[in-house]
């Protein structure tokens, strides 16, 4: 016969709350677990290969402005916030669909801390990604001879961090305001990025696109090839960080007082 627990080491187990890297920890097993599936494998694989495989077909060699229109254009203006919509908009929406975010949050962990873990984690992830898709990118333009290849990837690397956080900040309140967050989020890069992001005024400071292009601008051949001048990194960098921060804590603060009804998820 196993002995009877005592009444003060169960007491001390149920007070027992996981600090914050712990938690941080059991999401990212379960993330990249969730991720490394074979029904997810395949799109990783497209998603990482897909553009750099193209480019590399599409054109030859010394052509730099047809390769940065798909490193520059076709992926970190576009492919990168498509995919930081669909990786992060969908972050606490698929807890729902497949009926586990119940179990998760019965946890003694907060639901900001919860939300939070989950962001950062999605953020770790999608920059494995990208940086593989870059490397990708890489050895593409290594091998059709594009010049300054090294340079133009290690700046492109840089600068798709913050670009990332940022839109993945963006792309975690779509995803928690609605489940059609995909068409929200079509809806907010037609109007923010690509329509005020064109006017001539202080407001296009409001689309991401205009600080990515402000950084990317300091390397010499991509301020050529988008006709701008660099501007400041501090000001680019801090409004990307700081539009981060408060789409992040937004985001957790709605999750923290908003209740999500599992069969009306599930109920496409």
């Amino acid at each position: 016969m196993h002995p009877e627990p005592s009444l003060e080491l169960i007491s001390r187990q149920a007070s027992a709350r996981p600090n914050f890297p712990a938690t941080l920890a059991g999401i990212w097993r379960l993330t990249w677990k969730s991720q490394l599936t074979w029904k997810k494998i395949y799109g990783i694989l497209a998603n990482v290969l897909g553009l750099p495989i193209l480019c590399f077909f599409a054109f030859g060699g010394l052509a730099s402005k047809p390769f940065y229109l798909f490193t520059v254009d076709f992926y970190l203006l576009l492919a990168l916030p498509v995919l930081c919509l669909t990786a992060f908009g969908s972050m606490v929406r698929d807890e729902l669909q497949e009926d586990t975010v119940c179990f998760l949050l019965t946890r003694p962990v907060k639901r900001w801390q919860f939300f939070i873990s989950k962001y950062l984690c999605h953020l770790l992830w999608t920059q494995i990604t990208v940086v593989l898709t870059l490397t990708a990118f890489a050895v593409a333009g290594a091998l059709r001879n594009v010049p300054q290849i090294f340079d133009l990837m290690l700046t492109l690397l840089i600068i798709q961090f913050p670009a990332t956080m940022a839109y993945g900040a963006i792309s975690s309140l779509m995803g928690l305001m609605t489940r059609k967050y995909l068409v929200l989020g079509l809806i907010y890069g037609f109007v923010v990025e690509f329509g005020i992001g064109q006017i001539p005024t202080n407001i296009n400071t409001l689309a991401m696109t205009n600080h990515l292009k402000s950084l990317m601008a300091h390397f010499g051949p991509l301020a050529e090839y988008l006709n701008r001048d660099p501007g400041n990194i501090a000001t680019a960098l801090t409004a990307l960080v700081i539009t981060s921060l408060i789409f992040a804590g937004i985001s957790a603060f709605v999750f923290n007082i908003r209740e999500y009804s599992t069969s009306d998820e599930m109920a496409r």
